[in-house]
């Protein structure tokens, strides 16, 4: 792979998280040209990433560290957040069932965490992962399950934007998790254990 295809990926993948793009839909491409990466005072980075990482990897480096920090510049860019970001992947079904016993403890059933509160103000679910009690993988994976971003991106009563702006990152993220094979039944299988027992 070269320079110039991983700056391609890290181009879609930027535009995918911050904009309309749909960089799943492109295959992970845009318009850019090969005479303006030459032009980049960066390429270097993308150069060094290109051999150290196939394809797939690139495309998760990248997902981890634009999911971490939106505006992340590609010279900060670390393998720790890579790290983390896969050591998460390794064990997904585990992780899940956790978050989801940690909103079940907090007393909420299974419509509470796909829902808003009475007054619109705020979600269970927003609220934990912006806490930093439940991983942005495990409400991604509840979204996939139920479907219950979109719905509630248009009941949450949100003045400055803020709600507006993680949905958007998670039903954004959604679509790349959905490129690699998930244990949708597993995952299934234990967020009814955790909300009937």
């Amino acid at each position: 792979m070269s320079g110039y295809t991983a700056y391609q990926i890290y181009q879609s993948l930027k535009l995918h998280f911050t904009t309309d793009y749909d960089a799943v839909k492109y295959n992970f491409k845009t318009a850019v040209k090969q005479a303006t990466f030459e032009k980049r005072r960066d390429r270097y980075f993308f150069e060094k990433l290109s051999r150290r990482f196939n394809r797939e990897q690139l495309i998760e480096y990248f997902t981890a560290n634009i999911i971490e920090n939106q505006n992340v510049w590609i010279g900060d860019m670390c393998d720790n957040v890579y790290s983390a970001y896969t050591a998460r992947y390794d064990k997904l079904t585990y992780m899940f069932e956790q978050d989801m016993k940690t909103l079940s403890n907090k007393g909420y059933t299974f419509n509470e965490i796909c829902s808003a509160t009475p007054d619109f103000s705020q979600s269970p679910v927003l609220e934990a992962l912006r806490g930093g009690q439940i991983s942005i993988e495990s409400v991604v994976l509840l979204d996939i399950l139920v479907n219950f971003l979109k719905s509630l991106e248009s009941i949450l009563s949100d003045p400055l934007g803020i709600n507006k702006d993680l949905l958007d990152l998670l039903i954004s993220y959604k679509s790349i998790m959905l490129q690699k094979p998930l244990p949708k039944n597993k995952i299934k299988d234990k967020a009814l254990l955790v909300f009937t027992t």
